[in-house]
């Protein structure tokens, strides 16, 4: 009976002990969130209030630093080029015409046979001056007849001076014009003025040529040139002796020359003057007409400053670039304004506003304003 006193005792003491260890847990609890909802509500308050102390007081605001890339600046010689289509022309190519206008009688060639210079390569009809030839041939032999008698018999005392006079006139006037109708017969030879290929054969044999109607076209490929026409543009910096890459692209081929002739005058319909450039001939295959492409270097200027045309920012004040400089213990972006010249595949000339050494600001410069922080 004692025993179970006991027990009942010790039970009811226990859960006394557990029902007060709840409630002092449920109190911290509700102490805990009471504090965090303070701290929150301060952190607002703090948060505000160092924002309005940031607009009263500016100099408390820490500065931003702008990561940035630069690029150290040093003269170099900027040469400007001038890109345009021409076309492959052989120094010697030519239509031969015949000296005196006739009927073709004979045509010795035909496309694509080599030919000497001095062959014979067509003759004209020359029946009517062979038959001038012979009829002055006898007016000839007896005008020297009467001569030679008139010569003795004024060697005689015998006779008039003007007959003596007017015979030999008659003879020198027959052989002047035998002497002319025989040049005449040699100029209805067509003689090939320079050795090469017929190209082109325009005439046959039976059709009438002229004087300054080509009847064969002779290329002589040994001694090309490349022609083209120049924009007036560049009229004032293009200039016999300028360095010239040639390209050929049918063949894949590129040569370097220079100007061998600058045309004095420009076209006034397509505004344009002519250029050319001697070439050797870097490949058997290279052929007149075939397509070139020059690029000529009309510009060369040595200690220049050179930078990349994306770099410059056009602002109401002018061009302007960024560099960096030390300023005490920072590094600063300062702006430079400047002045820009020739330009050419994408990189520009800068005449004034930046020198050798100078730190040019190359990436994140978008983003800089005068004065700005910056790291690199």
């Amino acid at each position: 009976m004692k025993n179970t006193l006991y027990i009942l005792s010790a039970v009811i003491i226990l859960a006394s002990c557990s029902k007060g260890g709840r409630d002092k847990v449920s109190e911290k609890r509700a102490e805990l969130a009471k504090l965090q909802a303070e701290e929150k509500t301060l952190a607002a308050s703090i948060k505000k209030l160092q924002a309005e102390l940031d607009i009263l007081d500016p100099k408390k605001e820490v500065e931003k630093v702008i990561s940035v890339t630069v690029s150290p600046l040093a003269t170099q010689t900027f040469k400007h080029f001038v890109e345009i289509q021409g076309r492959v022309d052989a120094k010697n190519n030519l239509f031969v015409s015949p000296q005196m206008g006739g009927a073709i009688t004979n045509l010795y060639v035909k496309e694509g046979d080599y030919v000497k210079q001095g062959q014979v390569i067509a003759t004209i009809d020359n029946s009517v001056l062979k038959q001038s030839i012979q009829e002055i041939d006898v007016q000839l032999g007896t005008a020297k007849v009467f001569f030679e008698k008139q010569k003795s018999l004024w060697d005689q005392k015998i006779g008039t001076e003007v007959q003596y006079i007017q015979a030999k006139a008659n003879v020198e006037a027959l052989e002047k014009r035998l002497a002319t109708l025989q040049t005449q017969t040699a100029m209805t030879k067509v003689i090939a003025p320079l050795s090469g290929f017929v190209d082109e054969v325009r005439m046959r044999a039976g059709e009438m040529a002229a004087p300054g109607l080509g009847i064969v076209r002779i290329v002589n490929s040994d001694n090309l040139k490349v022609i083209a026409q120049v924009a007036d543009t560049y009229a004032s910096t293009i200039k016999q002796g300028d360095v010239v890459t040639i390209k050929f692209p049918d063949l894949g081929k590129e040569t370097t020359a220079r100007l061998t002739f600058v045309g004095q005058t420009v076209n006034p319909a397509s505004r344009t003057f002519s250029v050319e450039a001697s070439i050797s001939k870097i490949d058997p295959k290279l052929k007149p007409n075939m397509t070139a492409v020059m690029n000529i270097n009309d510009q060369a200027k040595g200690n220049a400053i050179i930078i990349n045309q994306n770099y410059i920012q056009h602002t109401e004040l002018g061009d302007i670039v960024y560099v960096a400089v030390t300023e005490g213990a920072k590094k600063v972006a300062r702006s430079r304004k400047v002045t820009t010249g020739v330009t050419y595949n994408g990189d520009i000339e800068i005449t004034s506003g930046l020198q050798s050494g100078d730190m040019l600001i190359t990436q994140g410069y978008q983003d800089l304003v005068d004065g700005q922080a910056v790291n690199y």
